[in-house]
């Protein structure tokens, strides 16, 4: 990666910047690219830049100029292809010094690749080769890899922005870029929202309220996708676990209905606390003692980050970029399979007070390296590399 003398480009640093980001929908209501993106703009602006959101929707900000992107409203790829016609033209009528997507888009500066790429997905997402063909030549899928090739193998970027050393491979994996291009930043976390200190508030008054017992063991999982975060795999190793007193809380705005008729057949029915999403869930990663997010394919989960923050141990994936901030018995474990019986063996060994103590201080202390102002500060320096290259 070809290094730049910063110190000879004071004034690039001393900046204003006008910057673009590129969200289709900006709100805090959905997930993590969307989340992402408002804090993005808020800290941003923070720091004094121009701050320009170029979204399909948008909630309100004080401050950031918002740039209507419109989409034909019929399926999901033409959607997605509408959304990149669209936003080119809009890009037409001024500049910016940069240019920097959440979404795959015909070009920007920086494209950040916040839920991983497509031929991974599809690996995941469909096991079975035969049914990963059909999938494949689907619109949906169509798309997505016509807009990943014009990023990754047509100049669609300058520079390419991941969350974890896992997209990075997987990128190089399949589209053999020039290494030098892609950069990881990893994930910041809300050290004052997301902190230990948050249990004398709300552990005794969340449980109390949910009717958990002092005794019981609480697992936390936090997804909008069920399928996809395999809370499956969680309920099968507590049908293992029967008599070791597991409760979960289950936060998402995915359908509970399969799932509590499996844990009624399983005799789970009591243990399962489904709570829809929640504005403050910093009070539920205080009152549970250990976070599962056992995923398919995250490119960093921030859920698993904001759990270490809060003093739990993780349970997670080596298919998850959150994993590489993990190591084994120390602020958690990473599951290697999607079986059951490995869950149920890792649950028990960190069912003690005093293990879930231990890993949950040292889960915390990982986290704090891993601030918002940190991410903020590295991207920066990202921001003055690429308009180096600009000018250049």
């Amino acid at each position: 990666m070809a290094s730049i003398n910063f110190n000879q480009h004071k004034d690039l640093r001393r900046d204003e910047l006008k910057i673009a980001l590129i969200c289709r929908h900006f709100t805090l209501e959905k997930g993590g690219l969307e989340k992402y993106t408002v804090f993005l703009s808020r800290a941003l602006l923070g720091k004094g830049h121009e701050v320009h959101v170029f979204a399909n929707t948008f909630m309100d900000e004080p401050s950031v100029v918002f740039h209507h992107v419109p989409v034909i409203p019929l399926s999901l790829p033409v959607k997605n292809l509408s959304f990149a016609f669209f936003l080119e033209k809009r890009f037409q009528r001024e500049t910016f010094d940069i240019i920097h997507s959440m979404e795959r888009t015909f070009y920007q500066d920086i494209f950040r690749v916040s839920d991983g790429i497509n031929p991974v997905q599809m690996q995941q997402r469909y096991p079975n080769p035969t049914i990963r063909r059909i999938k494949a030549i689907g619109p949906r899928r169509l798309v997505l890899t016509y807009l990943e090739k014009k990023i990754f193998l047509k100049d669609g970027c300058r520079a390419v922005m991941t969350n974890s050393k896992l997209i990075r491979q997987n990128i190089l994996d399949h589209y053999k870029i020039n290494p030098d291009k892609i950069y990881v930043i990893y994930n910041g976390v809300d050290i004052i929202r997301f902190n230990t200190g948050n249990k004398k508030t709300f552990r005794d008054p969340v449980r109390a309220s949910l009717n958990i017992l002092p005794e019981e063991i609480v697992l936390l999982f936090i997804s909008n996708d069920f399928k996809l975060k395999q809370l499956d795999l969680i309920l099968r190793a507590m049908a293992i676990l029967k008599d070791f007193f597991f409760k979960l809380i289950v936060i998402g705005s995915g359908n509970p209905v399969p799932y509590q008729q499996w844990a009624e057949r399983h005799g789970l029915k009591n243990q399962l606390l489904f709570l829809g999403p929640q504005k403050m869930i910093e009070k539920y990663y205080a009152a549970s003692d250990i976070f599962v997010l056992p995923t398919l394919y995250d490119a960093f989960a921030n859920v698993c980050l904001e759990a270490m923050a809060s003093g739990l141990p993780v349970l997670t994936t080596n298919t998850n970029g959150a994993a590489e901030l993990i190591s084994d018995g120390i602020q958690g474990y990473v599951l290697k399979t999607s079986g059951a019986h490995e869950l149920a063996d890792r649950l028990v060994k960190i069912r003690s007070v005093s293990e879930r103590t231990r890993m949950g201080m040292e889960a915390a202390h990982t986290a704090s390296a891993f601030t918002s102002e940190n991410h903020l500060s590295e991207l920066l320096i990202l921001y003055d590399r690429i308009r180096f290259k600009k000018s250049s």
